[in-house]
């Protein structure tokens, strides 16, 4: 799973199961609105690094001059290629871009060459995942540079640089015996069994979950604008997701809320339900396995490829299979054992007498 330490920023689970971030420099704290990759944490995140952190004329106070690093960097973020992206990416970005700008503004762009950028990467970052993003966006830069800004720039430096990144975390579907434990035993938690209903019988990532309004909801099924990719799909409720959602008290305009009657973070919410899930013996399990619980048991009910595509919002029949390769797995095994359990009768009618006197 890739993780990134936000310099600065430390964390607590509080008494109600929400978790809370704060800024701590010098021994003091100072608390932070939301969660990581909204823009409130952001805006907050910036001002007490630039108030409390930075010296003046450190990097946040400097000019940089055309052509270097630090003035791309600028060029980029107020530019519409940076600010089409998604709001929580350009969060993410934000941070890299900081410190990148911080420690090498000065230098300028066409001087950079592979081994500063390898240089960079092991200075900046820590976890695999981090380092690759750092090289990705010196990428960016360089293209930007070269196609917005009109410099006359040489072959791209990151070009040969591999990943370190290589592993890929899989989200595992959830045993029919966690989910059980899960409805019975989260009912301290606000909203957890009906945050259950809805990952389980929409199939939607807990992010869309998370930001569900009751607006969205008319009575039959719940219609969704997916943030990752933008679809916007209709998904008709299960009898149970119907049955619970009527039922349930509404204490704002978002369908699931914390104790405090605030809404739930995408993060804040994955969370929780990774905390209880292995409070009850389920660690290692989240939230969006419960996405693939929903694929499989769509492809186990006979559900077309189109069918699974509609409901889980996929756009290619690649990312469907993704989901729904196991329930696949396990209809042709059993489809191949039945056929030679029929072979071996036709071409042995004692098979089956000799197996049962066995």
């Amino acid at each position: 799973m890739a993780i990134v330490r936000i310099r600065y920023i430390h964390s607590f689970v509080d008494k109600s199961g929400r978790v809370r971030f704060y800024f701590r420099y010098r021994h003091k704290r100072w608390p932070l609105p939301g969660q990581p990759g909204s823009i409130e944490f952001a805006h907050r995140y910036d001002e007490l690094k630039a108030s409390v952190v930075l010296p003046k004329g450190s990097s946040s106070h400097i000019t940089f001059g055309p052509g270097t690093l630090g003035w791309v960097i600028e060029k980029w973020i107020g530019s519409d290629d940076f600010k089409k992206r998604k709001s929580s990416t350009q969060v993410l970005y934000r941070r890299f871009l900081d410190s990148i700008r911080e420690r090498y503004g000065r230098g300028m762009l066409v001087d950079l060459r592979e081994r500063h950028v390898r240089s960079m990467r092991a200075e900046l970052t820590k976890y695999t995942s981090s380092a690759d993003r750092c090289v990705t966006l010196l990428s960016l830069l360089w293209v930007f540079a070269k196609e917005n800004l009109a410099m006359e720039l040489g072959p791209n430096p990151t070009t040969d640089i591999q990943k370190l990144h290589t592993q890929s975390f899989e989200h595992e579907p959830w045993p029919a015996s966690l989910i059980t434990e899960f409805d019975a035993k989260a009912k301290p938690r606000p909203n957890m069994q009906l945050a259950l209903a809805l990952l389980l019988y929409t199939g939607q990532r807990v992010g869309d979950v998370a930001a569900m309004r009751w607006s969205q909801y008319d009575g039959r099924g719940i219609l969704v604008r997916q943030e990752k990719t933008e679809e916007l799909v209709w998904i008709p409720c299960h009898r149970r997701l119907k049955t619970a959602l009527d039922k349930a008290e509404r204490h704002s305009d978002f369908i699931l809320t914390t104790h405090f009657g605030s809404r739930y973070g995408s993060g804040s919410l994955s969370n929780v339900i990774s905390l209880v899930a292995a409070a009850i013996g389920g660690k290692g399990y989240t939230a969006h396995g419960l996405r693939k619980n929903a694929g499989i048991a769509l492809a186990e009910a006979g559900c077309t490829d189109k069918q699974i595509m509609a409901v889980l919002g996929h756009k290619t029949y690649a990312q469907s299979h993704a989901y729904t390769r196991r329930a696949e797995q396990k209809r042709l095994a059993e489809q191949a054992i039945r056929k030679l359990e029929r072979a071996e009768k036709v071409a042995n009618p004692r098979t089956k007498r000799d197996l049962q006197s066995g």
